[in-house]
């Protein structure tokens, strides 16, 4: 259908064809379809209706009046200056509300949440001072680890001490079950010298347990009775003083 168009010629690289004028191209056509054309193309081009601006609604100010309070009232109550009032600026205006409030001052009201860290904070807290304390009970046995480290034999350093490290582990772990079966720190405002007492207390627990196990230790290795040499070390402990001597045990262990 090549009637339907003619090209003016062709390009002269070949590649982009030559523009041609609408009114050449309808010249070109048939009668009949130059009339159709031109009976169906519209004479005036449609026009876009501009949209319409929106109209936003006008606030209505209600005078005092309508408001159903008169002019003069609201004048002299913003003219009038409130009367000093403990604890509003407002003065007696609002007293009936002032009269129910009380105020935070001595209240205080924590949520589950603070309670609950309140809590696991104490008991951490209670846990670090039971270690420390069982760690003051076994600085004899830390003093000897690191005695170890330092003037230890050949063969002790080359196995890290592992005879005075476990002394250590073992009263450290005793101690805080002493400690705590004992009620260290459970009471929240109690004296200091009733747990003093009582960590002291635990530590000659604990070094009556070791006198015990080394009694037995010892005659098994002696061919003894046990029960014999277990009641002459009970005798001996029942008539020591509720303070545990820290200098004899020392020198014992420097004997050993």
């Amino acid at each position: 259908m090549g009637w339907l168009w003619s090209s003016s010629g062709s390009s002269s690289d070949g590649d982009k064809p030559k523009t041609q004028d609408t009114r050449t191209a309808i010249s070109n056509l048939d009668p009949s379809l130059q009339d159709y054309f031109k009976s169906s193309t519209p004479k005036d081009k449609p026009t876009i209706p501009a949209p319409e601006p929106e109209q936003l609604p006008t606030p209505t100010i209600l005078s005092p009046e309508e408001n159903g309070r008169p002019r003069e009232s609201v004048r002299r109550e913003y003219a009038e200056t409130p009367a000093p009032h403990s604890r509003s600026s407002y003065g007696d205006r609002y007293a009936d509300y002032w009269a129910t409030y009380k105020g935070s001052e001595g209240t205080k009201v924590d949520s589950n949440d603070m309670r609950m860290r309140d809590f696991v904070n104490g008991w951490k807290q209670m846990r670090q001072n039971i270690s420390a304390a069982a760690s003051e009970n076994c600085s004899i046995e830390e003093i000897e680890l690191h005695d170890c480290y330092r003037n230890g034999t050949w063969s002790q350093r080359v196995r890290m001490c592992t005879e005075q490290s476990q002394k250590l582990s073992k009263c450290l772990n005793q101690q805080t079950e002493f400690l705590k079966a004992l009620g260290y720190l459970t009471v929240p405002g109690r004296d200091i010298a009733v747990d003093e007492r009582i960590q002291m207390h635990a530590d000659k627990l604990y070094r009556q347990q070791l006198a015990l196990d080394d009694a037995t230790k010892a005659a098994l290795k002696d061919g003894r009775n046990i029960d014999e040499a277990v009641a002459k070390v009970k005798a001996a402990q029942a008539l020591e003083p509720s303070t545990p001597d820290y200098s004899k045990m020392a020198s014992t262990s420097k004997k050993d």
